[in-house]
């Protein structure tokens, strides 16, 4: 469970998410791999001499040409461009780019549609005139024709509409026409899709161009409408109910439906004991405006005309009302995390080997190189490091029920960790194998959950604790309740922590949680607290960033950008993507952005896509990037925005900040302001709220046209690797932690210092 949880513990990266490290098999991989398949063709490749050109120029060519379309026309196509549709059409070359300006920018784009309900290549093959109009120079495309003429003159926008619709029988009659305009779009998708992807005409519109002429019906309340509804009516109706609920008499069944008819249905009376019409109207808000406005009789109207079709309910019902305005809320899903925890908590079945070869276990939730960023990075750089110092290894797995390596040794980029991890003894929970254990076996464990899968382990082997790659505080990923108790619980079992970032130490240290608790005792739980000493019973260091070249920037080159971490997923719900997105949308509408700013997210999880925020701004949210472009992206930053509501600060703020980009970053109750701006002068600290994050988010405006003291400002660090950070040295007094045996030789502490700027170092 949660797995997207644990594979994004601890140090995140703007890199990590964005490099397309793992966006493919490796050279090696494919040699391997039985069977080719035609690679997919993107527009860009089409049109060489446009992606090789200057995209600026030939981009502000489609500007130009769109422009001259008129400000009516311009308006009716900007309404009707689905730019994340037409993002995904064009492919990479839109990106960086206003999608609509490089559809106008030269006609091979024109060939891709914009929009998911219109066929560019259909209509212009259907429609001759279209066809020579386009040749002429006349209009640039068949979707510009059909947004400026097409659509009022009745033509198809596609094939599928167009084998439904009747010749048309003249011109359509504009004369007036009255009907429930609101039923009659809930009565057909087509209505609802075809207004959705083009707004310039309403239902009513519809339903005169092509509604009448695919044979759709509207709702009127004379007529056949009024007539049905009697003769369901009389069919319905309980006489005796009736009588005994609201006249206090016996009367006629013809007398009863007549004071039912004229006073009964607008007064709120049922016709029968199996309909609630009061409950009806107060619970549908629908009805009840209907009925007030005279458009409908009464609830039970509705109900026999279309209610009843539509899957409403006649009377309230517990399940169905809360589901109605709450999904899922009584679904007893807890009942199935009480197996799932059950599960989660027992050992995997082992056998001892009393003279086997010792290894060190690592026990991980899942292997998947599709998640390969984040907390993995330093546990996988952890696995070759121990590999490196000649230490045999066993990987086993928790959650993923994935039964073996293919998979990953297809998928994972980094050949030297594909090469550990098929050396290393392989066992997964869902075989059911034993683990073969000797009494040398030493456990690191990447998530404190397995803390209780491997306490009985424990007990067969000379190490009584085990090591705990902390990466976060755990219990921030759920919510109150069982399993974060278990969580927080697991704590207090006996470890050495190897703690990603001071900041994250402070925080346990702070709280008392881990090596800090106040009482220990023998198993873990008992004992008076002497004291955790570092580089003994806790260990710290530093995630290594990924290495850019970082090229100064002296000059003003015209243009902005700001790149935001932005992960609208929930399991990345830490990351406060709400209130960045908001701030933004926030200043763009009230124009502090100009028109020189791009706006870009990272690290979302999705293909790429574009969200609006605004003033005619918008976020280009991208998945991932090649090397070259991420280390040419990451040099044109201009402010950096990356939250973290969470003990460990990521890492995302201090790669912005490398960059000599004035970095927004939100405090924690372990790091303060500060603390953040002795770091480096070129954040901008903020409380986690939205007032916070806007003026932040104005400070930096400011501070970011300063370039020359963002350059002087820019983080420096120490020229650290995954190697140094891990090296030999370091891992054998780690080992040594839990079994008790000290490295031959002393090991002076190494220290892996937080990244300093240069001001910081010469203070």
């Amino acid at each position: 469970m949660m797995q997207a949880d644990r594979a994004s513990l601890g140090a995140e990266t703007a890199s990590d998410t964005l490099l397309t490290r793992t966006d493919g098999p490796s050279e090696e991989a494919l040699r391997t791999t039985i069977g080719t398949g035609q690679r997919p063709v993107r527009m860009v490749e089409h049109v060489p001499e446009i992606a090789s050109a200057s995209g600026e120029d030939a981009f502000a060519e489609g500007r130009r040409r769109f422009l001259d379309q008129g400000p009516e026309r311009c308006r009716d196509i900007r309404a009707c461009f689905d730019r994340a549709f037409a993002l995904q059409r064009l492919g990479g070359v839109a990106k960086g780019a206003d999608p609509i300006d490089v559809y106008f920018s030269d006609p091979t784009y024109a060939r891709s549609s914009p929009n998911v309900l219109f066929d560019e290549q259909w209509y212009v093959d259907t429609y001759a005139d279209v066809r020579d109009a386009i040749a002429g120079g006349d209009v640039y495309s068949g979707f510009v024709h059909f947004i400026g003429y097409g659509l009022r003159e009745g033509r198809s926008p596609n094939a599928t509409l167009d084998i439904e619709l009747a010749p048309r029988d003249g011109e359509p009659d504009d004369g007036p026409l009255s009907f429930n305009v609101e039923l009659y779009t809930k009565s057909y998708k087509i209505v609802r899709k075809f207004l959705e992807c083009f707004p310039l005409i309403d239902a009513v519109k519809f339903y005169r161009i092509y509604g009448c002429r695919l044979g759709h019906t509207v709702w009127d309340l004379g007529g056949f409408a009024k007539k049905a509804f009697g003769d369901q009516l009389a069919y319905e109706f309980d006489h005796e109910y009736y009588c005994s609920t609201y006249l206090g008499e016996k009367v006629s069944r013809s007398a009863a439906l007549q004071h039912y008819t004229q006073f009964g249905m607008r007064e709120g009376n049922s016709p029968n004991p199996s309909f609630d019409e009061l409950w009806y109207r107060t619970f549908y808000t629908d009805i009840n405006r209907a009925v007030s406005s005279g458009k409908i009789q009464s609830g039970f109207h509705h109900y026999l005309m279309s209610g009843r079709e539509e899957g409403r309910r006649q009377l309230h019902d517990l399940k169905y009302a809360l589901e109605t305005r709450m999904a899922g809320v009584t679904e007893p899903r807890l009942v199935q995390r009480a197996h799932e925890i059950d599960q989660r908590l027992k050992s995997l079945p082992h056998r001892l080997v009393p003279r086997g070869a010792s290894r060190i276990w690592f026990c991980l939730p899942m292997l998947n190189p599709d998640m390969s960023f984040g907390g993995y990075k330093a546990v996988f750089e952890l696995i070759k490091a121990a590999a490196r110092a000649g230490h045999a290894l066993g990987i086993f797995i928790t959650e993923d029920a994935t039964d073996d390596l293919d998979y990953f040794t297809y998928r994972e980029r980094d050949r030297e960790l594909v090469s550990v991890i098929k050396e290393a003894v392989y066992v997964n929970r869902a075989r059911g194998k034993p683990i073969p254990l000797s009494p040398g076996d030493v456990f690191v464990v990447y998530s404190v959950w397995d803390a209780y899968v491997v306490q009985p382990l424990l007990k067969v082997t000379n190490a009584k604790r085990f090591i705990l790659l902390a990466q976060e505080f755990e219990p921030i990923f759920y919510e109150c309740g069982s399993t974060r108790a278990l969580t927080q619980d697991a704590y207090r079992f006996d470890h050495v922590p190897l703690y990603n970032s001071r900041f994250l130490q402070t925080y346990f240290a702070t709280h008392g949680l881990g090596p800090f608790a106040p009482n220990r005792t023998a198993d873990g739980r008992a004992a008076l607290d002497k004291g955790a000493r570092e580089g003994t019973d806790y260990f710290v260091f530093e995630h290594v960033p990924t290495r850019l070249t970082v090229e100064p920037r002296h000059e003003d080159t015209g243009s902005r950008t700001l790149a935001f971490y932005a992960r609208p997923e929930m399991h990345a719900a830490r990351n406060l993507f709400e209130l960045g997105y908001l701030a933004l949308r926030k200043l763009c509408n009230e124009g502090a952005f100009d028109h020189r700013w791009r706006f870009v997210g990272l690290g979302s999880l999705q293909d790429d896509h574009v969200l609006p925020l605004g003033g005619e701004h918008h976020i280009e949210m991208v998945q991932k990037m090649p090397q070259e472009d991420y280390a040419r992206f990451m040099n044109s930053i201009d402010i950096g925005l990356s939250l973290m509501l969470a003990p460990h600060p990521s890492v995302v703020p201090f790669e912005f900040a490398a960059t000599g980009a004035v970095v927004v970053t939100n405090t924690y109750e372990n790091r303060s302001a500060p603390e953040l701006e002795a770091i480096c002068r070129n954040i901008v600290p903020c409380a986690p709220t939205l007032a916070g994050i806007e003026a932040a988010l104005r400070a930096a405006l400011t501070r970011a046209e300063d370039f020359q003291t963002r350059e002087r400002q820019r983080l420096t660090g120490t020229d650290r690797s995954w190697k140094e950070t891990f090296s030999s040295d370091v891992l054998a007094r780690v080992l040594a932690s839990v079994t008790e045996v000290a490295p031959k030789e002393p090991v002076r502490r190494r220290e892996h210092p937080v990244l300093v700027s240069e001001r910081s170092r010469s203070a």
